[in-house]
């Protein structure tokens, strides 16, 4: 049991001094990322779940509008594209959901998308 431990540990402060932080200060991170998750899924569930909704929502409609093969140059093509510019713009300024994102696509976003370009047609 002591070896999976100190294993485990030696991992998390090999990890903590990658990004530059001790394992104290590491170990302080995560938990206070924890917390923030925990208390919106849990004091704003319903929020949160809307918020998602809307996200994806927002995202279904430019992959429609994409395949509709709508003209670019009416009103609601503009909406659409001024929304999901505002939100890549505000949701790329938080580094932790930056470093998330990378951990999903490791050999970059452009090989990904390439890929499911040739899915679609």
């Amino acid at each position: 049991m002591k070896e999976c431990v100190r294993s485990e540990y030696d991992e998390l402060e090999q990890y903590a001094h990658s990004i530059g932080m001790t394992p104290e200060e590491y170990a302080i991170s995560l938990h206070k990322k924890n917390q923030q998750v925990k208390s919106v899924l849990l004091g704003n569930g319903p929020e949160f779940k809307q918020f998602v909704n809307d996200f994806h929502k927002i995202l279904d409609d430019l992959a429609i509008y994409k395949e509709s093969g709508a003209k670019k140059q009416t009103c609601d093509h503009y909406q659409l594209i001024k929304k999901v510019v505002h939100l890549l713009k505000s949701s790329s300024t938080d580094p932790k959901l930056l470093a998330q994102l990378y951990r999903h696509y490791p050999n970059g976003i452009e090989e990904e998308l390439n890929n499911l370009n040739k899915r679609i047609g």
